[in-house]
Parts: C-alpha cells; structure tokens; sequence
C-alpha cells in the first residue's frame, strides 16, 4: 500500500467533539432505507486551543439485510471542521454503521479522505480518523500531507 514518499511529511491534527445534534430525515421510504439523511452539528475543540464547529450529513447508501446476513449500513457523507476565521476542512467518504444504529458504533474508527479545506488548510489532503467515545463524544485524528 502506499504511503508518503520521502519528500513529503505528514502532521497531525486532533479535534475532540462533543455529542453531536442530530436531524434525521426520512429520504426514502417510511422508516430506515436507503436516501435517508441525516443533519449534525457539534461543537469541536483542539488539543492545541482550537476551537470550531463541525457540521455534515450523511445518506444512507446501502441498509442491513437480515436475510443476506449483512448487518451493516453504508452512509456516504461530507463533513465540514470549521474552527472560525476561515479556516476549515472538509472530509468526504463512506462509513459503515452496525445494523440501524443513528450514531457509529463506540470505539470502531472510521477513515475519511481530507478532500481540501480553506485558510491554513488551503490545498489540505490525508484522511481523518473518526472515532465515537463510550460516552458520545467523538475524537477526529487528521493526518495531513505536507509537500
């Protein structure tokens, strides 16, 4: 698999975020299927005093199938870390959701590809490791490239 050559570094971010306000949309037929949507935002902090909002949503591509034995949802999503004066990233991706949870499974992390951000994070890419807490909060582990 590869990984960062040698001209490039890479540094981390952490932003820890509390639980997050959700708003779940019924998109596709009555109750949980595919074209469902759902609406969050939350409050973020950083290890090194930032401080931001982060907002997104995420649809539901593909639902558990009991007779196939699949016990997971697949949501495509966008996320938005915006910690203020312009400076924000975005990350894109799928994630997998044990069976008809609203929320990830604790302490199963999750990759997403940094697709860019704006300010200091002008021309931004890596990935984002998301992880949810036992107690509903979440940590993001940005791992971005350098050069």
């Amino acid at each position: 698999m590869p990984s960062a050559s040698a001209d490039q570094h890479t540094h981390i971010l952490v932003l820890n975020q509390q639980p997050p306000s959700l708003r779940p949309i019924d998109g596709g037929a009555v109750g949980s299927s595919t074209g469902d949507i759902l609406l969050f935002e939350a409050p973020l902090t950083g290890e090194h005093g930032e401080s931001g909002t982060l907002t997104g949503f995420l649809i539901t591509a593909d639902i558990p199938d009991a007779e196939t034995g699949d016990l997971d949802a697949d949501r495509i999503g966008q996320l938005s870390y915006d910690l203020g004066n312009g400076n924000t990233l975005v990350a894109i991706g799928e994630t997998i959701y044990r069976s008809e949870n609203v929320e990830m499974t604790a302490s199963l992390p999750q990759l997403r590809v940094v697709a860019g951000g704006t300010g200091s994070f002008i021309g931004a890419r890596g990935q984002v490791t998301t992880t949810r807490n036992p107690d509903g909060t979440y940590r993001h582990e940005f791992t971005l490239i350098d050069g």
